[in-house]
């Protein structure tokens, strides 16, 4: 095969055959012409077009007469060069040119590089090696990169460009599999210096260094791959990247991480699945797609024809496809009141691994935060129930090669997705649906009443299943007699086919026929949050003392109600349709008002008692006021003993629910309620960093009450300083810790008086104000001591000795130390002896004896991974991070302080961020990494300017200036 006449992979440029020297083609505009014509091979290309494409900005009144004359003069030009113009067609209102794939390098590049995929995937790695470099050679540069861009190309050149950069990763690929180790390093690194958070790069730069021989420069390289991901987008290398590091790594010496698993949030796939098989494969096949670019398929659908259910089927069959995991989300869309697209992109922020501090506060900025967490990974997303277009544009991947599913009853024309149609199943589908419901032998011989059932349920798939499990569990019924039954009924199976009252109608004949106790059960999941709910809250909300099982049982087997899951404690946690769950919703709304708030409220009670039991056997402390333990309400006595046992994961699976039932508390006018179950709530979110909820019930629950008189409100503003002064908002966390400390003082109540005193000292403290944070730390010890909270004066004497480190008078902060340490053993808290650890290993810096002070680091270190606090045991690594960077071991420090880094980036923690970046820029100007020093400064400077901290500011300001 020659070479092509016609090229666009670089300049612009036609050749004739045999001739060495490019044909001139006049000026710009008729270049531009061609370009055009080039682009768009064999389609039509109207008069509009290239006047846009040649007058962005307007075009003239002799547009049209302009156009015609540089197609005249390109088609003189290539006639006079011996080119065949006959493929350059004159069409009324434009042009159209044919053009050989042999003649068009474009064409001739998407050909090569097809048959270069194919011998690829038939195992001839040499052919597909010659395809690749056959098709790359013909690139000369960026496509036209002699014209100026237009608009009218863009999609085009993103698209082969795309297909360039594709085929560069493929090659390499290639050439790794066939062991073309040494060569291959030289042309990864160039593409990681292009795109360094590409981590299928980074694997394969780290396996062809380790196939190379090159063991410790793998290894090098992987650690390299860490610190980068971890510095610019905080996050850990994926399953694959990981999986290569343990590789080349081995068995590691020393302190190992815990295994990161992928998340993995899919509910439980359906059991009896039936059909749906065309919608399947095309679908499997689209998403198998994905790879440099995000995939987006939307399913929609009229109601209970399966949306859901085909959504989480697909998404179990391709999860492999996926490795770094799979996010579910439930948009809400059917509910009344589809979720913000704000709240769920903190949602799935946080399945992404960033905590609540570290969500942006704006929409558009959390949007893109998610784009950047997904652009180096491979993640599959459901969004079920979907309400519009505008609720989903935001949470889509921008680049990478993740896949998105959509589940929603409105098509949704305007979003960059494919579209699946779902209608009601076939008749063959359903009937073999209803056979695996009831059992073949139910329908041998009965297949014209059977296809009266289907005829009736219209074959929509819940009407199916609702009419297959009322034959199922009535052994005494016949086939004719359900199909008699449900001909009955017709009126409103026949609404099953249009509009939300059929799926109303399902439900409704479902329910009318369930047993009391059933559909009791039915009633009170109208009085629980659309959640996936633990079966005791269930008989709770009923008022019942049943076992969860057998009240439940009548519903799973109706499946009205499904089993999404087992929770950390081993409950299965079950879950209402959302239509269904907004009928019987609507048949609480027919209770009497009193019933309602009776039963509302009974439901709170159990959560606050269960909170509070939890509480009692926290791992860490709470510094805090809680409420008193209360005995525990009937079916929440049965769950007490597994509480006791995980109270931080029963939190967890409960997080959501315990959120709502603060709101619901407060819709039933009972502010105490609601805030005794906020106060309770602190101490969790607080240990795993939920800022937006903790912030969220306590102003809901401060604000619906009256002036804070009472030790309930005292203690949500306590809670509220607390967090404030997290988020670096001194002036408000003051003001509430002094709101909260007034509160405590005129009540008498000491304890909650010296808890507000040390959030009080600890922000004079964070602003310099040593004096007046040693004041309140004193006084906070007496009170403590006056209240007999020996735990309490622990806390005290740490933070009294705190000021005196920070004066740096070590020998003042002994004694107070010494007295911390003891105080602690004694009560048995260990996590405030790490704490008061951390502070003796600054004690030991002053004096002089950091050796003393690193192994006081690592016995807090080893209390913290004990008691899983991973966040103060980032921490105490940064701590020693410092002291090996001062003690002069760079590389110990760099891998410490790189890891906090990311920690303090996750948890918003902004003065520690700051700190670190400024210790990392000094580690790289001293280890002679300017570039890399100039970048840390700067993210330093610009933290210290954003909490006004100058005196810091200047500081780092200066290190910069000296770098210039």
């Amino acid at each position: 095969m020659g070479e092509p006449i016609f090229g666009v992979l670089g300049p612009l440029r036609v050749r004739a055959r045999g001739e060495s020297e490019p044909l001139p083609l006049g000026g710009p505009k008729p270049r531009a012409v061609l370009a055009t014509l080039l682009l768009e091979p064999g389609a039509f290309v109207s008069l509009d077009v290239l006047t846009e494409v040649l007058w962005p900005g307007g075009a003239p009144r002799s547009a049209v007469a302009n156009v015609r004359t540089y197609v005249r003069a390109v088609r003189a030009a290539l006639k006079a060069a011996g080119i065949v113009t006959d493929g350059l067609r004159t069409l009324p209102s434009g042009y159209t040119l044919d053009v050989g794939p042999g003649d068009h390098d474009m064409l001739l590049f998407e050909h090569l590089l097809d048959h270069a995929r194919a011998a690829r995937d038939q195992g001839d790695d040499g052919a597909a090696l010659r395809g690749y470099d056959t098709a790359l050679a013909l690139w000369r540069g960026g496509m036209l990169q002699d014209l100026p861009p237009s608009v009218v190309w863009d999609p085009v050149v993103a698209r082969i460009e795309g297909l360039r950069s594709l085929a560069v990763d493929e090659c390499l690929q290639v050439r790794l599999r066939r062991g073309d180790y040494a060569p291959l390093v030289a042309d990864l690194r160039t593409r990681l210096a292009e795109d360094p958070l590409r981590e299928d790069l980074w694997q394969m730069l780290v396996r062809a260094l380790y196939g190379a021989g090159r063991v410790t420069e793998s290894r090098v390289a992987y650690a390299e791959a860490e610190r980068v991901l971890a510095a610019e987008l905080g996050v850990a290398p994926g399953a694959p990247l990981r999986a290569t590091g343990e590789e080349v790594n081995g068995q590691v010496a020393g302190r190992r991480a815990a295994p990161v698993t992928p998340v993995c949030q899919l509910p439980m796939d359906v059991p009896d699945f039936t059909g749906r098989d065309v919608e399947i494969a095309a679908l499997e096949e689209l998403l198998s797609g994905a790879r440099r670019r995000p995939v987006v398929a939307v399913v929609s659908g009229l109601p209970g024809s399966g949306k859901s259910t085909l959504l989480v089927h697909v998404a179990h069959r391709v999860r492999h496809l996926f490795p770094d995991g799979q996010l579910f989300v439930d948009l809400g869309g059917m509910s009344g009141r589809p979720r913000e697209a704000a709240d769920v992109l903190a949602e799935m922020l946080r399945g992404l691994g960033v905590i609540d501090n570290a969500i942006p506060a704006e929409p558009g900025e959390r949007a893109a935060l998610l784009r950047s967490r997904l652009a180096p990974r491979r993640f599959l997303i459901v969004l079920d129930d979907a309400s519009t277009s505008a609720q989903v544009r935001p949470l889509l991947p921008g680049t990478g090669g993740s896949a998105v599913l959509v589940g929603s009853r409105r098509r949704m024309p305007s979003l960059p997705a494919h579209h699946c149609p779902l209608g009601v199943m076939r008749h063959d589908e359903a009937r073999t649906l209803l056979g695996r419901i009831v059992g073949e032998e139910r329908l041998r011989g009965a297949d014209a009443h059977a296809d009266r059932v289907l005829a009736g349920c219209g074959s929509l798939p819940l009407a199916v299943r609702i009419a297959g499990a009322r034959l199922a569990n009535r052994p005494g019924w016949t086939v004719a007699a359900l199909a008699d039954f449900l001909h009955d009924e017709r009126d409103r199976l026949d609404r099953l086919r249009a509009g939300e009252l059929e799926v109303r109608a399902s439900a409704e004949l479902s329910y009318r026929h369930l047993p009391e106790h059933a559909a009791a059960a039915f009633r009170a999941f109208g009085r629980l949050p659309g959640e996936a709910v633990p079966g005791w809250l269930v008989t709770v909300a009923m008022g019942h003392a049943e076992e969860p099982g057998r009240v439940l049982e009548t519903l799973l087997d109706e499946h009205l109600v499904e089993v999404v899951g087992t929770d950390p404690l081993g409950l299965q946690r079950y879950r209402m349709h959302d239509l269904l769950h907004i009928y019987a919703r609507e048949l609480t709304k027919a209770d009497d008002p009193d019933v309602r708030r009776e039963h509302g409220l009974r439901t709170v009670d159990a959560l606050i008692a269960l909170a509070r039991c939890a509480n009692a056997a926290m791992p860490t402390r709470f510094l805090g006021v809680l409420g008193e333990t209360v005995p525990l309400p009937g079916p929440a006595a049965g769950i007490a003993r597994a509480v006791r046992t995980r109270p931080v994961e029963w939190f967890e699976s409960e997080r959501r629910v315990l959120v709502t039932a603060v709101e619901s508390a407060l819709r039933f006018g009972d502010h105490a309620r609601a805030g005794d179950l906020a106060v309770e709530l602190a101490g969790f979110f607080d240990m795993r960093g939920y800022y937006d909820d903790w912030l969220r019930t306590h102003r809901l629950a401060l604000h619906a009450g009256p002036a804070p008189t009472d030790t309930r409100s005292a203690a949500l503003l306590r809670n509220l300083g607390q967090l404030h002064l997290y988020q670096d908002r001194y002036a408000d966390a003051l003001a509430a810790f002094t709101r909260s400390r007034d509160v405590f003082t005129a009540l008498g109540h000491r304890s909650g008086e010296a808890v507000a005193r040390l959030g009080i000292g600890s922000v004079h403290r964070v602003t310099g104000d040593l004096d007046s944070a040693l004041a309140s730390f004193t006084a906070a010890r007496y009170a403590f001591r006056a209240a007999a909270d020996r735990h309490g004066e622990a806390i005290a004497h740490n933070a009294i000795a705190s000021v005196w480190l920070d004066r740096g008078d070590a020998d003042a902060a002994a004694p107070w130390l010494d007295d911390a340490l003891a105080l602690s053993r004694d009560v048995g808290d260990r996590h405030r002896e790490a704490q008061v650890r951390r502070r003796i290993a600054v004690l030991h810096e002053l004096r002089g004896t950091p050796h003393m002070a690193r192994a006081e680091l690592e016995r807090a270190l080893g209390i913290f991974d004990e008691l899983t606090d991973t966040h103060c045991a980032a921490y105490v690594r940064q701590s020693i991070g410092e002291l090996c960077l001062r003690q002069g071991d760079a590389g110990r420090a760099s891998a410490l302080l790189v890891d906090a880094l990311a920690v303090q980036q996750r948890l918003g923690d902004r003065r520690a961020e700051a700190r670190v970046a400024c210790l990392l820029g000094e580690l790289h100007h001293a280890t002679g990494r300017e570039q890399t020093a100039r970048r840390y400064f700067h993210r330093s400077l610009s933290a210290y300017r954003r909490l006004d901290v100058r005196d810091q500011a200047e500081l780092v300001d200066a290190k910069l200036r000296s770098l210039r």
